[in-house]
């Protein structure tokens, strides 16, 4: 159902792996990352210095399921997803991380090992900073501080919330979730995605997929074309969407600002 291909390697095989990963980073716009454009610009500075763009395809696996997290990702244009892989084969997206934020906090906040397979789901760039080094500027740094326990606590928010609308909320509201989710940190109105990814990713079946997929494009909501999905009416989603949207789309706004916001899940 998914690509496995590592991204890394050990030994040789990571040398020589390498450079078909390297990104020209004169290309890489570091401040599309939200996290790294809120920072005073000496620590952002600092940050990108200790840092390597790296362009990711989709399926890449960055982490696996207990392994140790050697580098943390800014997304710059990626999307890079948590997933957990059942017993019975099935599998749930349990987070995403684009622009607005980190992958590999717990590196930082928590035992210091994946908890999940951690894969890109939409190919770009990323930069990767070795974890001892992003670790001494998140002790050293107030404002690179307090900018990771935000996103930690956006993170912490979209986890919550999305087992609140699983649980909860018609397929058809999570998948207008999903899509806008997405749509946000792509910035692009194509999303290079099938019916069949999306249903992997929500838990779903693929008919499900096709069947609510067909009632926004009915709404002119979207388009269906070989490989990706195309948003048509952004606000034919934001409607058909349930509340959960409107709390994840407030916390990606603030990935730069203030962590005063109080953290709440709302149920119907």
């Amino acid at each position: 159902m998914f690509s496995s291909q590592r991204l890394h390697k050990q030994g040789r095989d990571d040398r020589a792996a390498e450079p078909e990963r390297h990104a020209d980073s004169k290309l890489v716009i570091p401040t599309h990352n939200l996290l790294i454009a809120s920072l005073p610009h000496t620590d952002s500075a600092e940050l990108v210095h200790a840092s390597r763009a790296v362009r990711l395809q989709m399926g890449d696996v960055i982490f696996e399921d207990g392994d140790e997290i050697e580098h943390c990702y800014f997304p710059i244009d990626c999307v890079i997803s948590s997933v957990t892989l059942l017993e019975d084969g099935s599998s749930v997206e349990v987070s995403m991380t684009g622009r607005e934020g980190l992958v590999g906090l717990s590196a930082l906040i928590g035992g210091g090992r994946a908890l999940h397979w951690t894969r890109a789901s939409v190919r770009g760039v990323a930069l990767r900073i070795p974890t001892v080094e992003l670790r001494q500027l998140f002790h050293a740094s107030e404002s690179i501080h307090r900018s990771i326990l935000r996103a930690y606590r956006s993170l912490f928010t979209q986890i919550c919330q999305r087992s609140v609308c699983n649980s909860r909320h018609s397929l058809l509201q999570r998948l207008c979730v999903y899509l806008l989710m997405i749509h946000d940190r792509v910035e692009s109105d194509e999303l290079p995605m099938t019916q069949e990814e999306i249903a992997s990713r929500i838990s779903v079946r693929r008919a499900g997929v096709s069947t609510a997929g067909s009632m926004l494009q009915a709404m002119h909501g979207i388009a269906s074309h070989r490989g990706t999905i195309a948003i048509t009416d952004r606000g034919v989603l934001e409607n058909a969407a349930c509340e959960c949207y409107r709390i994840l789309r407030r916390d990606f706004e603030n990935a730069g600002g203030n962590m005063s916001s109080a953290f709440r899940v709302v149920m119907e």
